[in-house]
């Protein structure tokens, strides 16, 4: 053969090969991980949302996630995990944390109701349990110095999940507003800064510095507090350019079902107690990342998926075995209702009598009770502890405090508050004159977000009577739904629901500034 011919086939073929090679090599790309640039690859990203203890949906949706775990899904949590129902509130948190761990959770981001146990229980669970809590903009604070270092012994900023070949980071933050949503007394060592320009800080050395190929935001908050706009539950207007720095956002908080796209940005939210599973799936393809499925797979069609039998029993083993220590408890019948009583007035109205009758037992002379609304209604008949635990689930500490007629007229204006009314003098609108109130700490303690109080701030003024929480012996915090249940108990046969379900001198906040007669 010629010689020449031979060495032109040698060159056609080395050319080819070379072209073939460099075909192979990654190429980079938006991704920076393993899953950069190798082809195209599929990760699912999965998530709950203000499950509020929800105990009895916990093991079909822990046997679904822990399926799709197995398939190299990520599993998020965006907050508001434990707070809600007896079963989940006896143990702070401890048994869904377990239940979490179960089922492979990667994450879950502190919501404001992780904080109603106080800091030390949440010290505790974060640092014990199998899975990591997040919480990247929760910083140590102090009225006089301010902001102090990332409260890194509550919260990680974020987590890096390898799913095959892709690395997904996991950003997590709270609203920054929500300091206003836990009773304040609770917090004054730590507070929430603006999460967006940590986010994007987060973000950047994710794929930078880590090489995560997926970024996602799971955020305790309504599209709206992370962007920076005001309306919780409408679609928003703006990203705020995080488009450019996360691929998802997985919202919590606003107990809203949404599903949208803003400048190409995914927004999703599961509604509350698993009513729906939030899922993203995305494409790495070559470094560049895309949504390829975005969906809220409702509650009751998650049987129609293949899940993992032994993750459901023994998520049912957990919660059963947690739930005998608090049987007799749980079950106790406290009262019969003689007709339904509804969340935003008419238990508030009941809980304010059973307060004002505590207080007046305790030797204190009271002019009125105060709180606010409650989160489930009440059925009329047979009423048991669970049920009255799932209607007012907070640890809510009752106080008896002195404050201005003032601050007393300009909150019973809105439409949140209670009372029940003991004495029938007139409330006069005036800063200088003080009234004697029975009132749940969440409202006597409120803050603003520039942590000053609020809501009834003669109580703090200097020289002002300093607030008496009610107490009873043998229980370490007797709050409002434990002197419910006293009040309840005290009632015999069937417990008579109509001064509470219609307005009444007692209750009727706009004649309080006239003399009434309860007569």
């Amino acid at each position: 053969m010629n010689r020449k011919i031979v060495f032109v086939a040698l060159l056609l073929v080395a050319i080819c090969v070379l072209t073939f090679v460099a075909a192979c090599v990654p190429t980079g790309g938006t991704g920076g991980g393993n899953g950069g640039g190798s082809g195209s690859e599929t990760v699912d990203v999965y998530a709950i949302n203000d499950f509020h203890g929800e105990v009895d949906n916990m093991p079909r949706i822990a046997g679904f996630l822990a399926a799709r775990k197995k398939e190299g899904a990520v599993i998020i949590n965006s907050g508001d995990m434990f707070q809600g129902s007896m079963e989940s509130n006896s143990n702070f948190g401890k048994l869904l944390t377990d239940c979490m761990a179960e089922a492979g959770f990667d994450a879950m981001t502190f919501g404001n109701h992780e904080f109603d146990w106080g800091l030390d229980n949440l010290r505790e669970l974060s640092q014990s349990s199998g899975v990591p809590f997040l919480g990247a903009n929760i910083y140590n604070w102090d009225r006089t110095a301010g902001w102090g270092d990332f409260a890194d012994d509550l919260a990680d900023e974020y987590v890096i999940v390898e799913s095959g070949d892709v690395k997904v980071g996991v950003i997590g933050v709270i609203g920054a507003d929500q300091i206003t949503s836990i009773s304040s007394q609770l917090v004054q060592t730590i507070g929430f800064k603006d999460p967006l320009p940590i986010v994007k800080e987060l973000a950047t050395e994710l794929r930078e510095e880590k090489d995560c190929d997926i970024v996602v935001l799971s955020a305790h908050a309504g599209p709206q507090d992370i962007v920076g706009e005001e309306e919780d539950y409408s679609k928003p207007s703006t990203t705020a350019g995080l488009e450019d720095y996360v691929d998802a956002v997985f919202c919590a908080h606003t107990h809203a079902e949404q599903n949208y796209l803003v400048n190409g940005l995914p927004f999703i939210q599961g509604k509350r107690y698993g009513d729906y599973v939030s899922h993203i799936q995305f494409s790495v393809d070559n470094g560049n990342v895309s949504v390829t499925a975005q969906e809220n797979i409702a509650y009751n069609k998650l049987t129609s998926y293949v899940r993992d039998a032994d993750v459901r029993r023994n998520v049912d083993q957990l919660i059963e075995t947690s739930n005998a220590a608090i049987a007799n408890e749980r079950n106790q019948e406290v009262a019969n209702l003689s007709g339904g009583l509804n969340s935003s007035t008419q238990i508030p109205r009941l809980v304010c009598h059973a307060m004002a009758e505590c207080a007046e037992a305790q030797g204190y002379d009271i002019d009125l009770a105060i709180c606010n609304n409650a989160r489930n209604s009440l059925s009329s008949g047979s009423l048991t502890y669970s049920d009255l635990y799932n209607a007012i689930p907070f640890d809510n500490v009752v106080y008896i405090a002195r404050v201005s007629g003032k601050d007393i007229i300009k909150e019973m204006g809105y439409g949140g508050q209670s009372m029940w009314r003991v004495s029938g003098n007139a409330i006069e609108d005036s800063d200088s004159v003080y009234y004697t109130v029975a009132i749940i700490d969440y409202l006597l303690y409120h803050q603003n977000a520039n942590r000053n109080y609020n809501y009834f701030p003669s109580a703090f003024r200097n020289g002002a009577t300093t607030p008496i929480p009610l107490t009873k012996d043998g229980v370490d915090i007797y709050n409002y739904r434990l002197i419910t249940r006293d009040f309840l108990l005290k009632t015999s046969g069937t417990l008579n629901v109509s001064p509470y379900t219609s307005t009444n001198n007692r209750t009727d906040a706009s004649k309080l500034t006239q003399s009434v007669n309860f007569n």
